[in-house]
């Protein structure tokens, strides 16, 4: 059994395992280690094999020949690899088979080794998938841009041509800016315009040469352009697209990314915008100009969100006063009765009457004495109850303060919620038939619910540019007060502050969101009417009572805005985009001189 546990702790950290019978380590094994160590698995292979051979049944040296085994061959495999890499196919093969030797089992060394032959085969050893993947990265690299305009002098200092054909003023701007123009087979120059152009470059001048002609131009390279008629076909013809991938870097949610793709797909009328939501990224293929429009407004609105930090305070205080004085004879007053208890020389007599049925019994008596001895009745055939005095002085004043300080962080225009304290389960059903509701155990088919009882709150904040905020707040204050017997269940009593609220605010402003002020009064005077109205000695025939309460609720907001949006001017600064028909930007050049079409 130790051996066992000895082979496990072995797998477990991934080091040679010691037999626990064995007095000392082995020395094959230590030397098995030592050239792990190096890096030397086929060194400590043959080790471990040796210290296999003396003890077949030892656990540990088995996991450690099977662990040295499998990286040795690894190791094969990535030589093998890195040799086809380099063209040597014979050497690879080699390392291959050396790794199969090994582990017999490894089957991606036989896949390895088979795809090396297959290319051995092939008269240009073209069938390596690392040597096609660098090719295809190296491809990747030497993909163009699109073509930049770059003229060899940019500006125009004055440039004056009259009735002259579009191919003429095409052709006088490239002589002037360095730069070749070649014209479509189909290009028909139309009627002649006069330009006159002065201290503008030679970009502009093109620009303005084709808003006069009606024709269209493109770069096909730094020092070249290409001009046709401006009609949609030629455009559908010639227009150069581009294609591009956007990474989002603030968008969260797979519902932000496709507002955004709707947005730009809307605007720039790109007809191919997706989503790759796992990557958080938009693919993009179009005309030069709607790619580049497509991209300002991805930039645009890829924006990090506004957050705001909220703290909340609640305070509850409460005071309580009660006195009770007392220090009188029936401070109550009277409600004693007058016992009529005659003697027996008056001659009492006793009747009585009863009654009965199947199922109960009745009998009652009274004394009465005959009309002749009434004159002798006396002060000691009557008794009476007198009150007792009374002494009571009590006075109770109790003040309670409970305060509340959460704070709650919120993103823009997303829900934020804090719970803080229990929750109280509920049952609910229905009686069964025939029972009586009070009866134990009535409900029938019950379910449980659970209530947040303590300090709950949802908060959905807006950041404002100007450093306001507006925010929609639900605010919940609840308690157990007590407990009440519903068909034989006790369920909780839950009293609750609650507060729904929308409402703006500045940064850092002390709002008082809501405020409870409860104050009640009362005293109470008993006594012997008529002698309660004497003047001092009113206090031995009255007792009276004095009950005070003031309670206040009060909840504070105080809001911190701890990220605002970041709005450049580049953000809201309105560009140039063409006409309803066609997308166009407007570029100004760069230090360069150059200028994309």
């Amino acid at each position: 059994m130790k051996v066992r546990w000895v082979g496990l702790i072995a797998i477990l950290l991934g080091i040679p395992a010691i037999d626990a019978k064995s007095p000392k380590p082995n020395g094959d094994v230590v030397a098995g280690q030592l050239l792990e160590q190096k890096g030397d698995w086929e060194g400590a292979l043959e080790q471990y094999q040796k210290a296999l051979r003396q003890m077949p049944s030892d656990l540990a040296s088995q996991i450690a020949v099977y662990r040295a085994r499998s990286k040795a061959a690894e190791s094969h495999i990535g030589r093998g690899l890195k040799l086809r890499t380099e063209g040597k196919l014979d050497e690879a093969v080699s390392e291959f088979r050396r790794a199969l030797e090994l582990n017999p089992a490894l089957s991606r060394a036989a896949q390895e080794l088979r795809g090396t032959l297959e290319a051995m085969q092939s008269p240009t050893h073209e069938l390596s998938v690392e040597r096609i993947i660098g090719e295809q990265r190296a491809d990747l690299k030497r993909l163009r841009s699109p073509a930049l305009l770059q003229p060899l002098n940019p500006d125009l200092s004055e440039l004056k041509l009259v009735s002259e054909s579009a191919r003429t003023l095409y052709t006088t701007l490239g002589k002037l800016g360095g730069f070749n123009v070649l014209f479509d087979a189909e290009f028909q120059p139309g009627k002649n315009v006069t330009v006159d152009l002065n201290r503008t470059t030679v970009v502009d001048g093109l620009e303005y040469v084709a808003l006069l002609t009606k024709t269209y131009w493109k770069p096909i390279s730094a020092n070249t352009i290409f001009v046709t008629n401006d009609n949609p076909n030629k455009r559908r013809d010639y227009e150069g697209l581009v294609a591009q991938t956007f990474y989002l870097r603030n968008i969260t949610s797979v519902q932000e990314i496709q507002e955004v793709v709707n947005a730009v797909r809307s605007v720039t009328e790109l007809q191919r915008v997706v989503a790759f939501n796992s990557q958080y990224a938009i693919l993009v293929r179009g005309e030069t100009d709607k790619v580049a429009l497509a991209a300002k407004l991805i930039r645009d609105l890829d924006k990090p969100r506004a957050e705001v930090l909220v703290d909340f305070l609640v305070i509850e205080a409460g005071t309580t006063f009660s006195r009770q004085l007392t220090s009188a004879v029936a401070a109550s007053g009277l409600t004693t009765g007058l016992n009529f208890s005659p003697r027996s020389s008056l001659n009492v007599t006793t009747s009585s009457s009863s009654s009965s049925s199947s199922s109960s019994s009745s009998s009652s008596g009274s004394s009465y004495i005959p009309l002749s001895s009434l004159g002798r009745l006396s002060s000691g055939d009557f008794s009476i109850t007198l009150p007792s005095a009374l002494l009571q002085a009590a006075l109770s004043d109790s003040k309670t303060k409970i305060l509340q300080a959460p704070e709650l962080r919120a993103v823009d225009n997303v829900k934020a919620s804090l719970k803080v304290g229990e929750r109280r389960p509920t049952a609910s059903g229905s009686y069964s038939a025939g029972t009586n509701a009070s009866a134990t155990n009535a409900l029938v088919n019950t379910q449980f619910t659970y209530i947040d009882v303590g300090v709950n709150i949802d908060l959905t904040a807006r950041v404002h540019d100007d450093g306001e905020i507006t925010m929609h707040l639900e605010l919940e204050l609840s308690s157990v007060t007590g407990e009440v017997d519903l068909g034989g269940i006790n369920e909780p009593v839950i009293g609750q502050h609650k507060v729904v609220h929308d409402f703006r605010v500045r940064e850092g402003e002390v709002n008082l969101l809501a405020g409870l002020t409860q104050d009640e009064q009362s005293k109470t005077l008993t006594g012997i009417p008529g002698l309660s109205a004497i003047p001092i000695l009113r206090r031995l025939f009255t007792g009276d009572t004095v009950d005070r309460s003031h309670n206040e609720l009060m909840i504070v907001v105080i809001p911190h805005i701890v990220r605002q949006s970041e709005i450049t001017p580049e953000n809201i600064r309105g560009i140039a985009a063409g006409t309803a028909s066609t997308v166009e930007l407007k570029y100004t050049p760069n230090a360069a001189g150059s200028h994309p079409q």
